[in-house]
């Protein structure tokens, strides 16, 4: 169920969790967001979106068309909490699978394994005008949200 916050579909995927608060969700025991580490410079792409290598990794390279594993933990602009790998085994998928939200899928290109990296997702890189809700109806992300990703990636397909 992990990914399904990570799929773009206009009908709004259902998400198995439930909505974090800034201090973690006791159920998915998601972690607050943090500041960046002083020094850590943000580059801001041509779509918009910005991203922050944390620790450059010196593994495998993502790139598109390869498997990968990642874990991740998301954040609303707010703070709060809205999904997590960690604890868990790391997401796997292929880099450039339309199912992915953008930003998502451009912000691991040029990773290399080991590296942890932000993610600031612009709505028009995410859902949009669309909201996510979970299995009960609860509205997860908000339409034309901000998401926050901090990323690991742990593996890359050769």
């Amino acid at each position: 169920m992990k990914l399904k916050t990570l799929f773009a579909v206009a009908s709004a995927v259902l998400l198995a969790g439930c909505l974090g608060d800034t201090t973690g969700s006791t159920e998915l025991n998601i972690p607050p967001l943090t500041p960046l580490p002083a020094g850590i410079e943000t580059v801001t792409t041509a779509s918009g979106l910005q991203y922050a290598d944390i620790t450059v990794g010196t593994g495998n390279t993502a790139d598109v068309g390869k498997a990968v594993q990642v874990h991740y933990t998301g954040w609303l602009s707010t703070g709060t909490g809205f999904d997590t790998t960690q604890g868990l085994s790391p997401a796997s998928f292929v880099v450039g699978d339309t199912r992915l939200i953008a930003g998502f899928n451009e912000g691991l290109v040029g990773m290399k394994v080991g590296g942890k990296r932000r993610l600031i997702i612009p709505p028009a890189l995410a859902y949009g005008n669309n909201a996510v809700t979970d299995d009960r109806g609860n509205v997860v992300i908000p339409a034309n949200s901000t998401l926050i990703f901090d990323l690991t990636l742990v593996a890359v397909a050769n």
